[in-house]
């Protein structure tokens, strides 16, 4: 069953977003899905939102997988974190059905801000040491709930496993791998539970589009400007973006 018929201006608004998206994360290489994300949340329900990423956040994760070496030695590592994300993501998606669907972006708005905040600042945080036996789960399934209620797979997942003390490729792999589990968990979930269907499965195959244009033009650029600033900047934007949602939620 078909959600909501989207307007000529919603598809257009999608493109850019999804273009935005593209380019920052070609830019400075994080930052994609919470941009578009938090964009279309402003002007789509975010059941299609979140529906609306699944096959660019594939695409776009699987090539970070890909791209990082032995997948294998990173699935040994983080395989329960992984198996929980998806366990996480279907009792998300099934809350996503019946819940305010409006509180449930107040709680996007603040999952972005929780995450510019801590990528602003980037806190150190204790390693799990001898209790990741029981932490990769936990926290794979929090990271995985708020993934189907929001489509935010970012907290607690990423500062996680930047405690985990991976190296620096095997962490980029990993969080490829957490994400791209996140989607697909997503896309099943979204399935099952009637979120998802034909014209929109379509629609964010379409979206792939301006997302990987935005992208090359994102690798074109990143040479030509500070990406420091251009980082804090976009951190500060999303900061902005999760605040506005809140309110436009709120009163």
């Amino acid at each position: 069953m078909l959600l909501v018929e989207l307007t000529p201006f919603q598809y257009a608004f999608a493109f850019f977003a999804f273009f935005l998206g593209g380019l920052v994360k070609g830019t400075v290489g994080i930052g994609m899905k919470a941009i578009i994300l938090g964009l279309l949340a402003t002007v789509v329900p975010l059941p299609v939102a979140i529906a609306l990423l699944i096959i660019p956040g594939v695409a776009a994760n699987a090539w970070q997988v890909l791209s990082g070496g032995s997948v294998m030695v990173s699935l040994k590592r983080i395989w329960p974190l992984l198996l929980a994300c998806c366990v996480g993501v279907w009792l998300g998606a099934g809350i996503l059905v019946i819940a305010d669907t409006q509180l449930l972006t107040i709680g996007l708005g603040i999952l972005l801000g929780t995450y510019a905040t801590y990528a602003l600042f980037a806190p150190k945080i204790p390693s799990p040491g001898r209790h990741e036996g029981w932490m990769s789960p936990l926290i794979g399934g929090l990271n995985g709930l708020a993934a189907g209620m929001t489509g935010s797979d970012v907290i607690p997942g990423v500062p996680y496993l930047q405690a985990m003390g991976l190296a620096r490729d095997e962490l980029v792999q990993a969080m490829g791998l957490l994400f791209l589990t996140a989607s697909f968990a997503i896309a099943f979930s979204f399935q099952q539970k009637g979120l998802l269907d034909t014209q929109l499965a379509f629609s964010s195959l379409v979206s792939a589009i301006p997302a990987l244009s935005g992208y090359y033009l994102g690798e074109k650029v990143r040479k030509r400007i500070p990406e420091a600033q251009f980082r804090q900047l976009l951190l500060l934007s999303l900061l902005l973006l999760g605040l506005y949602i809140v309110i436009r939620n709120t009163f």
